[in-house]
């Protein structure tokens, strides 16, 4: 049987000839309309090969999903690298300031043998160290530049499938990397969706919403996956796997009929990202200071305001303790009192402005190291006059 090359790729089939040339001319028309050794570029073309916006037919193709990631994972390790490389110079000029003097060198001779030994399990143990640091210092990187590019299509959502200025590869040549169609179709009852939402939502099913508070470094995309609940945990917005996860809200939420309470968890990052700066609140002062909260479904738009600072603790299954984070519906205004007194008991700071029954909540939550199973909440109502 005839086999057809490629360049070193042999293909059996004139069929599978024909998918690796497809392949050679978009790969081609992609390297000359935009810069692959860019960064930021290099991490645009990952995430559409990932989600399946740009797709290839052949192992030449899967060769150059490979050189692009390849690439991405280079350019996050360069960054960590340099990073590690000042922090060696610095430590080597603190060390030439403190060398001993001649006299003192026999002493130090004497403990070669257990220093080389220490200094191999250290070496090993810096390796070990580096290689989590570059996977963390790249996922951290990837999950920014896939939050910040929400953040652009929220912000101009006629940009939707642009990777770069002026580029219409993307849409003339590739309309695989388009939104798919047009605004989602509701049916039933369904309100429409915002028009800053909608080419988000067109790539990312599972986008629900947005939460920005002024003077912290929240300002995220929310998601909501009722068939999985934690799904978003240790995941960005694209589905891979990241340390910081994404804000997701609890799996229970209706937005159609507008639960009574919407629950958001987020980590308590140290960095300060996702939930980190929540912990923030444990002073009063930054509390005043910083009381409203930004939220909107995709449905609607909505301010709220902080009534309520709490610590609170997991209680195990069996328990037949109060659980904040089982509020989600109030059906009657007893049961909506009820919860609210219990509020009140948790909280480390109240405000005077308390809802009342009919009032739309929203309560943030995330870990807090005050006790084994700790949860700070912050607990906040919709302003009227935003509705």
């Amino acid at each position: 049987m005839a086999a057809y090359n490629i360049g070193r790729f042999t293909f059996e089939t004139e069929e599978e000839y024909a998918r690796g040339m497809s392949d050679v001319n978009k790969i081609d028309k992609i390297t000359h309309k935009v810069d692959i050794n860019d960064p930021d570029t290099a991490l645009r073309l990952y995430w559409l090969m990932r989600s399946g916006k740009l797709t290839f037919q052949s192992k030449i193709g899967k060769k150059f999903f490979l050189d692009i990631a390849d690439r991405v994972a280079k350019s996050a390790g360069e960054r960590k690298l340099s990073s590690i490389e000042n922090k060696k110079t610095n430590n080597s000029n603190e060390k030439s300031a403190a060398a001993p003097k001649k006299g003192e060198r026999g002493a130090e001779t004497a403990n070669d043998r257990g220093r080389m030994i220490l200094g191999g399990v250290c070496f090993i143990a810096a390796i070990a160290c580096f290689v989590w640091y570059f996977w963390s210092d790249f996922t951290n990187y990837r999950g920014d530049k896939a939050n910040d590019y929400l953040k652009m299509l929220k912000e101009n959502p006629d940009q939707a499938v642009e990777m770069v200025d002026n580029d219409t590869f993307f849409l003339e040549d590739a309309p695989e990397l388009a939104a798919d169609g047009d605004a989602p179709h509701y049916e039933g009852a369904a309100p429409p969706v915002l028009a800053e939402y909608q080419a988000i939502l067109a790539e990312h099913g599972d986008f629900a919403g947005w939460i920005t508070i002024e003077g912290t470094k929240v300002d995220y995309p929310v998601m909501l996956t009722p068939a999985d609940k934690d799904f978003y945990l240790r995941r960005n917005v694209n589905g891979e796997q990241d340390i910081n996860g994404t804000l997701f809200m609890d799996a229970r939420t209706n937005l159609v009929e507008r639960s009574t309470n919407i629950i958001i968890y987020g980590h308590n990052m140290k960095s300060g990202a996702m939930f980190g700066d929540l912990k923030r609140y444990l002073d009063e002062d930054y509390w005043q200071a910083h009381k409203q909260i930004v939220f909107d479904t995709i449905y609607e738009k909505g301010t709220y305001e902080i009534f309520a600072v709490c610590l609170a603790e997991v209680q195990y299954q069996d328990s037949k303790e109060f659980r904040y984070y089982d509020f989600i519906q109030a059906d009657s205004e007893e049961e909506f009192n009820d919860y609210l007194d219990h509020i009140i008991q948790l909280s480390v700071f109240t405000g005077t402005e308390l809802p009342a029954y009919g009032d739309e909540l929203l309560t943030l939550s995330t870990c807090n190291s005050f006790a084994e199973d700790g949860r700070l909440f912050l607990v906040a109502k919709k302003c009227r006059d935003a509705e």
